[in-house]
């Protein structure tokens, strides 16, 4: 079986991708017309000619000297405090008053001076002020610029992505392979009472095993087929989750860091859980794995848990979510590889059915012994 397939279901991070691209796309608008009305601010306080495109874009005026000094004075104190939450925070007041005086500088001053025959400038001029209205509607909802909360994101981004994909790729070389046989391990279940092995549920019924937490929007989304599976196949495999350390805990890699994610995430009724801070001890993860099991896993799915030394994590590369088919001899049948991009339960139907068909034809083998 093919290793590593790029299968992950755009529809279960949809409602992220969607308010992800919305504050880069503000974030954008806001630092290049800061850029721009820099650029026109020396122009206008060197009394030289506007370059053609700051023209058309509205940034340069017919004034005389006199007004073109206290305009780009003017321009290139708004034009810092657009470009200054790239690198500080500014607080929200100064981002809410610095987008009102776009929309007036743009509104009044522009209106008096610019000529009529500028068309392509009066344009601009108009996408400037809807973009400070916007702009003006965001911060209020935000409390932050579009630029500050992008580089919030961003931050996050590069800080924790390159730790789990160095994570993942360090322990991904010795994690089970398809051919291999399936490494033995006893976790409590979410109900913190029972202890099974994984070698309770093969023998007789070959087993889905899924790894991951309520934090991650792929694993979250993905139970829902995984009980959809479960249904269709009770009868004839076994499926077993392990819920393992929280890949977007809120005091760590935060998946809402703004209320435009959170809305987005709301609206969409994405199960995703956004509100848990990573496990410091095992009673807080055996809490975040019994409230998934209650609010999205058919309770008749096993959900054990990971131990504190993230042992099976860590041994199964089951952060952010992770996706196993093992037969029912014990070895691995379907590995397609490191979540969240390999992670999709649906793609598993089809290796369920060609499994399922293939132990019809032969002779049932006895359970060899897993790996210690």
């Amino acid at each position: 079986m093919e290793q590593y397939e790029q299968i992950m279901s755009i529809e279960s991070v949809l409602p992220f991708v969607l308010a992800y691209s919305t504050h880069g796309i503000l974030a954008g608008i806001q630092l290049g017309l800061g850029l721009a009305m820099f650029f026109s601010s020396v122009i206008n306080l060197l009394h030289k000619d506007g370059a053609s495109w700051l023209s058309h874009l509205g940034f340069t005026n017919n004034l005389s000297n006199e007004h073109k000094r206290h305009f780009g004075t003017l321009q290139l104190i708004i034009a810092s405090l657009l470009c200054l939450p790239l690198i500080v925070d500014v607080p929200f007041l100064v981002s809410l008053l610095t987008f009102i005086s776009v929309a007036i500088v743009y509104i009044i001053y522009h209106r008096q001076t610019l000529s009529r025959s500028q068309t392509s400038g009066t344009l601009s001029r108009y996408a400037v002020v809807v973009f400070a209205i916007v702009a003006t509607t965001f911060a209020t909802y935000e409390h932050s610029s579009p630029l500050q909360a992008m580089r919030y994101i961003a931050q996050d981004v590069m800080t924790y992505r390159p730790l789990e994909q160095n994570w993942q790729n360090e322990f991904d070389i010795n994690a089970p392979k398809a051919g291999q046989q399936a490494v033995e391990f006893s976790l409590l279940q979410s109900d913190g009472k029972t202890t099974s092995h994984l070698s309770d549920f093969l023998g007789e019924k070959p087993v889905v095993l899924f790894l991951g937490a309520n934090s991650c929007p792929v694993f979250s989304a993905g139970l829902a087929d995984i009980n959809r599976l479960h249904e269709k196949y009770k009868s004839s495999v076994n499926f077993v989750g392990v819920y393992v350390s929280e890949p977007h805990a809120t005091d760590e890699w935060p998946l809402a860091r703004t209320q435009l994610v959170e809305t987005s995430k709301t609206f969409f009724n994405h199960p995703v859980a956004i509100d848990i801070a990573q496990h410091t001890n095992f009673p807080d993860r055996l809490w975040a794995a019994d409230r998934l099991k209650n609010n999205l896993l058919n309770h008749a799915i096993p959900l054990l848990v990971d131990s504190m030394d993230n042992a099976v994590n860590n041994r199964w590369v089951g952060r952010p979510a992770r996706l196993y088919f093992i037969g029912a001899d014990g070895r691995i049948i379907y590995n397609p590889g490191k979540g969240p991009y390999s992670f999709n339960p649906l793609h598993l139907e089809p290796i369920l059915d060609k499994y399922l068909a293939n132990q019809k034809q032969t002779k049932k083998e006895p359970l060899a012994l897993l790996e210690p």
